[in-house]
């Protein structure tokens, strides 16, 4: 049976056809598989603009996302919100690939992170959706800190987590207070939350642990988005629910797009 998204206009009943939505996104993922595993576009004078250009590209990609979020046009950000994630999965494709295996996982936290977009675009519809988003993200916060013990060649903890304890126990007590705020309304999402917390507050914990092991600009980058990625994931949380935010979506996608950015250009920046 189709799943039918209901909603008035001018007081008549209408229906988006989600299975049509669903089609929409497989064309996007179709997309992408096509050019990772096409040599001639891969070598095409696009691939050069991309790589030359590819943050003012990123740029108008994320207002013309914000755009479509502010009109809540549901179609249309079923069909532009993957662009964020499918846009930085590109741009890896394209660049230079140093540690083969730990890209890998690099590029699976992006995969699951466009699954878990489009996941909770369906929330509204089904409660379901959002816990399934939920664990996409919890499987790419993983890969993520899988990546970041991979980038490195020393599994000590570095200097800054010896030298400077009190940022570890802020990141462990920004978590804390958090997951505090939040647990009163939670209801049955009590265990999946505290299970996402954990792991993000860890993702933040790895993305130190690099300091001293990888370049400069590596690790700032990579930290730079694992800030941004808790504050975006921790506003659709208190959006969500504790307190409605102004103009929520926006703070939460720019935040989003940005940790997702600084990521992925870490990962590129070579040691």
């Amino acid at each position: 049976m189709d799943i039918v998204r209901v909603k008035y206009t001018n007081g008549k009943k209408t229906g988006v056809n989600e299975n049509l939505l669903f089609f929409f996104t497989k064309i996007k993922l179709l997309f992408l598989y096509l050019f990772f595993r096409n040599p001639i576009l891969n070598k095409s004078k696009m691939k050069n603009f991309i790589k030359s250009n590819f943050l003012p590209v990123f740029l108008v990609l994320v207002a013309a996302v914000l755009y479509v979020h502010y009109t809540n046009n549901f179609i249309l950000e079923v069909i532009f919100k993957p662009l964020i994630v499918i846009s930085l999965l590109v741009y890896i494709a394209i660049n230079p690939l140093q540690k083969i295996k730990a890209l890998f996982f690099a590029g699976s936290g992006l995969i699951f992170s466009l699954f878990g977009d489009v996941l909770l675009l369906f929330q509204k519809n089904n409660p379901k959706f959002f816990v399934l988003g939920l664990v996409a993200f919890l499987a790419a916060h993983v890969f993520y800190i899988i990546y970041y013990l991979r980038s490195t060649d020393n599994a000590i903890p570095s200097k800054k987590l010896k030298t400077k304890p009190i940022i570890v126990l802020a990141i462990l007590a920004f978590g804390t207070l958090l997951f505090t705020l939040l647990f009163n309304n939670l209801g049955g999402l009590k265990i999946p939350v505290f299970a996402y917390t954990a792991v993000l507050i860890s993702m933040n914990l790895f993305a130190l642990n690099r300091y001293g092991k990888v370049s400069d600009e590596s690790f700032k980058l990579i930290m730079i988005g694992a800030i941004f990625f808790t504050l975006s994931d921790s506003m659709l949380a208190v959006n969500k629910f504790l307190l409605p935010i102004p103009l929520a979506k926006i703070w939460i996608l720019g935040t989003y797009a940005a940790a997702q950015y600084f990521i992925t250009k870490g990962v590129l920046s070579k040691k």
